[in-house]
């Protein structure tokens, strides 16, 4: 594998997190919504200047090409601030983060099986168990 993408990969896990904490801390002093509304806000700011100097905010145009279904991504990220930042403050930001990460590893299977037409080796079925076992003791008090 290419270590560019891992440490993206490994950064993108940091960020969540460290996004998630500063949501949670947020909302407890105005409401979840609001605050997930806010992170909103500042990553569409964040993000029109950096397509902006990279010259690639033309390609905002070529949306009316692609399926409307590839158009729903935001309401997912909306939807995973709002949630984590409701969750964090009952459960902890590590429970929060460890439930985050088996939705994702088990809906990334199930994506990756149905959609994706991949076969998954026995060692990863192996470690996928392993993880949930580990989670389960994660969890427990």
């Amino acid at each position: 594998m290419k270590l560019l993408p891992l440490i993206l990969a490994i950064l993108a896990g940091i960020f969540t997190t460290i996004e998630a904490s500063i949501n949670a801390q947020l909302g407890k002093y105005i409401t979840p919504a609001v605050a997930t509304l806010h992170s909103l806000l500042l990553g569409v700011l964040l993000m029109l200047l950096v397509s902006a100097f990279s010259g690639e905010l033309g390609q905002y145009s070529r949306l009316v090409y692609v399926r409307p279904v590839w158009l729903l991504g935001g309401i997912f990220g909306a939807l995973i601030i709002f949630f984590s930042s409701k969750a964090i403050p009952e459960i902890g930001i590590s429970n929060t983060m460890i439930l985050i990460l088996t939705g994702q590893l088990l809906s990334g299977l199930v994506i990756d099986v149905l959609y994706n037409e991949m076969v998954i080796a026995s060692r990863k079925a192996i470690g996928l168990v392993l993880f949930l076992i580990g989670t389960i003791i994660f969890l427990k008090d």
